[in-house]
Formats: C-alpha cells, sequence, structure tokens
C-alpha cells in the first residue's frame, strides 16, 4: 500500500534527522536560504526507499533544481512531491522543530462513456458484496445536525444487519467518491453534499461502475445533498436499511 511506504519512508529520515548533527550548510538565495548535508541525506534517504516499490513515478523535491521543479506545475503532474527537511534552520540550530514532508499526486479522471482513470489507468469499483468484509464512508459536516445523522445512520448498518462494515471518516467528500471508484472503499453515504462535492465524482463513479442514487434509492442528480454511492453488491443491501420504514427517515436523512 502506498500510504504504507511513504510512511516508512518518512520515518526512516525521521530517525535520521533525529540523530544527525551534519548541519554543514550551502546557500542558496542568501544565508538564511540555505540547504545542509543532513537535507540532502534525508531526500536519498526517503527517494531511496519510495524507488524500491515505485521505480517508475516520478519524485521531485524542494531540493532539486529550479527546472526539475517546473514539473509540478505542467498539467496532469503525477508523482511524489518531498520536502526532505521543512524547517532547516530550525534544525541547524538544533531546536527540534523540524519536519518531513511527503505528498503523492495523482489524477482521477473520466469521460462519459469512456471510462474512469487514476492518471492513464483503467478504474472499476471492487467487485465486495458482504457487508461484513466492506469498506463503507461517510465524512464530516460542518454542521452537527447533520454529522449526527451521517454517524446514525452508520450504526443503523449494524442495528439492521447485526454486521458492521470496516468505517472510515474522511475529511474530504470528492476523494472518498475516487475511492469508491477505483475500488479502494466500497460505499460513501452523507447527507450534506454540495454540488462541487459531485459534479467531477458523479462522472467518475459512475463510469467507474458505481450505482448512485439518493438515500431512499430514487434517482439522484449531482445538486442532490443526499448521496449513496456503492459498490453494485453493496448498493442493494445499504439501500434497503437506508430506506427501512423501521428506521425515522428525519434521522437517516
Amino acid at each position: 500500500m502506498m500510504i504504507e511506504v511513504m510512511k516508512e519512508a518518512a520515518l526512516a529520515a525521521g530517525s535520521y534527522m533525529l540523530n544527525s548533527d551534519e548541519r554543514e550548510q550551502t546557500n542558496k538565495t542568501n544565508t538564511k536560504d540555505f540547504v545542509t548535508v543532513a537535507d540532502i541525506k534525508s531526500q536519498d534517504i526517503i527517494r531511496d526507499k519510495l524507488r524500491q516499490k515505485f521505480p517508475d513515478t516520478i519524485i521531485l523535491s524542494e531540493e532539486d533544481t529550479e527546472e526539475e521543479r517546473r514539473q509540478l506545475y505542467v498539467s496532469g503532474y503525477t508523482g511524489f512531491v518531498l520536502d526532505p527537511i521543512d524547517g532547516t534552520y530550525n534544525f541547524k540550530r538544533d531546536m527540534k522543530e523540524s519536519a518531513i514532508s511527503i505528498g503523492y499526486i495523482e489524477l482521477y479522471w473520466a469521460n462519459a462513456g469512456s471510462g474512469a482513470y487514476l492518471n492513464d489507468r483503467l478504474i472499476h469499483v471492487s467487485s465486495h458484496s458482504a457487508l461484513s468484509d466492506a469498506s463503507v464512508s461517510t465524512s464530516n459536516s460542518y454542521d452537527g445536525e447533520a454529522m449526527k445523522r451521517n454517524l446514525q445512520r452508520h450504526l443503523a448498518i449494524y442495528e439492521h444487519s447485526g454486521e458492521m462494515p470496516w468505517t472510515a471518516c474522511n475529511g474530504s467528500g470528492v476523494l472518498i467518491w475516487a475511492w469508491v471508484a477505483s475500488g479502494r472503499t466500497d460505499a460513501y453515504h452523507h447527507n450534506g453534499l454540495r454540488p462541487w462535492d459531485n459534479a467531477a465524482a458523479f462522472c467518475i463513479a459512475s463510469e467507474a461502475g458505481a450505482r448512485i442514487s439518493r438515500l431512499d434509492g430514487t434517482t439522484a442528480r449531482f445538486t442532490d445533498a443526499d448521496i449513496l454511492v456503492a459498490t453494485p453488491g453493496v448498493y442493494g443491501k445499504l439501500c434497503a436499511i437506508f430506506d427501512d420504514p423501521a428506521f425515522d427517515k428525519k434521522l437517516l436523512r
């Protein structure tokens, strides 16, 4: 899993940084903007770890040349972006207030009738059908009452079926849509989405084979606030739970 490799790389570089006294510097633009020996060694540790698992993926660092870093601004850039030591001045002065940053930039896209893609790879929803081993997500809401309904609806899955799926509550509804489309998670439900959350994601998930509706099972538009998007094997089971008359509709939606 990519995130585990990134964590391993960050921990390895962090361990080196905590124990390093290689603070010799080379100035970049001025005496306050510099790079130390430790920056370069931390960068090399991270690159080595990432390349072991992702040998063909671009890895760009703050310490690369300006020409190399221009790739970041090219439309559709995909790859790792890292800062081997953020807070180099603090590191040089042994202040113990520095950090390592590793990010991965990827692009989900779709064209109606032509499939959904992660970068240039065709993606599809998962084949999971059992709630017991499915991954089901909701996400946070700015409104406390709306968030309460999200959580109570999620608990209704267990109350109705006796099975609690693997639960995630991430901070980006857009990203969760994309994860359903690429098979990283199996379903997403929410009662407070907005058109800008749904527009691109609606197309991507549809093209990847997801079932999409409102929480009561009726036809959804990207302008709807209450949405259920899921792999076909899980969709029907969740829709039946969320639309069960035994549950208070106001509570669930």
